[in-house]
């Protein structure tokens, strides 16, 4: 379970991450090109629902990384024992915490959505859609458990065969039930949270079955019922609490960025949301590599070898660059092609070409960026990333809402408020590593 420093073993983990993730932004872009072609106002709806869904469930996604983090630490130190135990504390949170967030999503969320959006179908239809999705948040923090757990012991293939369930399951579905297919009832966006719930219930199966047949349940003592250990309590939740309010802030702006392009204009949120899928799909091998780096950091540390952060670093961004700029390249040359796959709408499609070239360039950004803060998160330190992410997401809806609400810029220029951001970001973490105060932690 020990790493070593290699392209090879860079590539090995994160080849299935960035798989996975590619399946996984299959599920939105898939909504995102059905309900495109189902009316404007699902479209926009659509992106806010999932907004709320992440924004609600910060939680989650930090216990997840919690997981990660130590079960990465544990294997650097080659203890099965320690990752079973990371492993089974962060459940037990992720469902206590799943309950809690299904009575808010449930009952609670129409309430902020009356108050926050101003168009009533759009308030209606984002209500339906997570009036539905409620239901899959216990599916779906499981999911991220399993994750979690097999990045951070950096045996990353299954999460090809999950997703990839995941993903053909919410096609399928997509397209029979937003459209009303093969006899079955047209339910639009509600077509498309039905999607999703039943794809994440097809997921946990698939990983359940998968930990079973490998004997991954019982090597590592997963989900063993045992007595709770106080001081594990505290390492998971000191290193996931932040992570989970970095989860929020990272949420919480991209909602409130498509909150204040609402304002905007109907057609301006449906632009904005096509901008953002082609930007995620851009982030997939990036996101990918920076697991990875979070992972072997997080090893080599437990290694007691942390003099090999920086060449993890070095490697990822440079992989990550090979991978992405091509597609970059082709994306500001070229803008109308990527942006026909989603939308043939000519209004939409002429206010998206700027835009797309400005997000392209941000990307150049966002890799040595991530990098280095996925590298701040390996060590740990889970404290300074949380302030990191509240400077960007400050430096980003600063900009966000004085370009667009204050002096009335076109969606391309709100577009560079991502720029910033991810400068401050590059900043703040290279500081942060070099200074090595990071070593004052004991996970």
């Amino acid at each position: 379970m020990k790493l070593q420093l290699s392209s090879r073993t860079l590539w090995a983990i994160s080849l299935p991450i960035i798989i996975a993730g590619a399946n996984e932004t299959i599920v939105d872009v898939t909504d995102t090109i059905f309900l495109a072609r189902y009316g404007t106002i699902e479209l926009g709806a659509v992106a806010l629902a999932a907004t709320i869904y992440e924004v609600v469930s910060f939680f989650t996604f930090g216990l997840g990384d919690g997981i990660q983090i130590i079960c990465a630490r544990r294997a650097g130190q080659a203890s099965e024992r320690g990752i079973g135990g990371a492993f089974n504390h962060g459940t037990g949170l992720l469902l206590a915490t799943s309950v809690v967030l299904f009575l808010v999503i449930k009952f609670a969320s129409p309430f902020a959505t009356s108050w926050l959006l101003r168009s009533a179908e759009v308030q209606a239809a984002v209500d339906a859609f997570l009036g539905i999705i409620a239901f899959a948040v216990f599916f779906h923090s499981l999911n991220l458990a399993y994750s979690a757990f097999y990045v951070g012991i950096a045996r990353t293939r299954v999460l090809i065969g999950a997703t990839t369930a995941l993903a053909l399951t919410n096609v399928a579905l997509d397209y029979v039930l937003i459209f009303g297919k093969f006899g079955f009832p047209e339910l639009g966006i509600r077509g498309a949270a039905f999607g999703s719930l039943f794809a994440e219930i097809v997921t946990f199966l698939f990983l359940t079955v998968y930990a079973v047949w490998k004997g991954d349940v019982r090597r590592f003592g997963l989900f063993r019922l045992g007595r709770p250990s106080p001081t594990l309590g505290r390492v998971m939740l000191r290193v996931s609490w932040p992570v989970a309010l970095e989860t929020l802030l990272g949420t919480a702006r991209w909602f409130l960025f498509f909150v204040i392009v609402e304002h905007v204009g109907e057609g301006a949120l449906a632009g904005a949301n096509i901008i953002y899928s082609i930007y995620a799909l851009f982030l997939l091998p990036i996101d990918g590599f920076s697991e990875t780096t979070t992972t072997m950091v997080s090893n080599f540390i437990g290694q007691d070898d942390s003099r090999r952060i920086g060449a993890v670093v070095r490697r990822a961004m440079g992989w990550s660059a090979a991978v992405v700029l091509p597609f970059l390249a082709l994306a500001a040359a070229v803008p109308e092609l990527p942006l026909a796959a989603f939308t043939s709408d000519p209004t939409v499609l002429e206010g998206s070409i700027s835009s797309l070239r400005v997000v392209s360039l941000a990307v150049m950004i966002v890799i040595p960026a991530e990098m280095v803060f996925a590298a701040v998160a390996g060590t740990g330190d889970t404290r300074t990333t949380l302030l990191i992410e509240l400077v960007l997401s400050t430096t980003v809806l600063a900009y966000v809402y004085s370009a667009a609400i204050v002096l009335g810029l076109p969606l391309a220029a709100i577009w560079v408020g991502e720029i910033l951001g991810w400068l401050a970001c590059f900043m703040l973490s290279l500081f942060w590593l070099q200074s090595e105060r990071w070593r004052r932690l004991e996970i």
